[in-house]
């Protein structure tokens, strides 16, 4: 199983919205769905990831909180702890984490085909502290397959009798190995 790590999970998709949305917004009071349906800059165009933008469009609306119509940094800090705090949908985890490293798509893969064994309040959301009590128990599974409990049905008992002397029988010790 992938070393999951939700915090580092959230950490990526944070930052890929950061990074994303700082290139769209290119020096602009705000970005608007202007910027990012026409990236000023066809570098910007071919740079940002297309699923982000997608995402971006889709999400406008929730993420521009005042309605103004441009997604100022105010708005994207507010998306953020959002996310932070209420967890991410499966749609999110995707398309947020679209562009991320070997690793992380690797954790990514894990949280989103266990999604709804992570998510145990079935809010339709995860957070960082449910994959991470998603890991610890798929870790104690882990070492109890690795590690059965020992039945002791299937015990034997040996019994040494230590004698000091062959004389003396105030000095035995029983001894019991298992």
């Amino acid at each position: 199983m992938a070393n999951l790590i939700g915090s580092s999970l959230f950490t990526s998709a944070i930052s890929g919205l950061n990074s994303n949305y700082l290139l769209l917004l290119n020096g602009a009071d705000g970005l608007t769905m202007d910027n990012i349906l026409n990236p000023k800059d066809d570098t910007i165009r071919y740079t940002v990831n297309q699923t982000f933008r997608s995402y971006m469009m889709t999400n406008f609306n929730q993420i521009d909180m005042d309605g103004d119509g441009k997604l100022g940094i105010d708005d994207v800090n507010n998306y953020v702890t959002r996310l932070k705090t209420q967890g991410m949908t499966y749609n999110e985890l995707t398309q947020l984490c679209a562009n991320g490293s070997g690793s992380m798509s690797s954790l990514l893969d894990t949280v989103l085909s266990n999604f709804t064994k992570i998510d145990t309040n079935h809010d339709g959301r995860v957070t960082q502290s449910e994959i991470n009590a998603y890991r610890i128990n798929e870790e104690i599974k882990d070492v109890k397959e690795k590690y059965p409990k020992i039945n002791p049905t299937q015990m034997s008992m040996f019994y040494e009798s230590k004698v000091d002397s062959p004389d003396s029988t105030s000095s035995k010790e029983d001894k019991v190995f298992g």
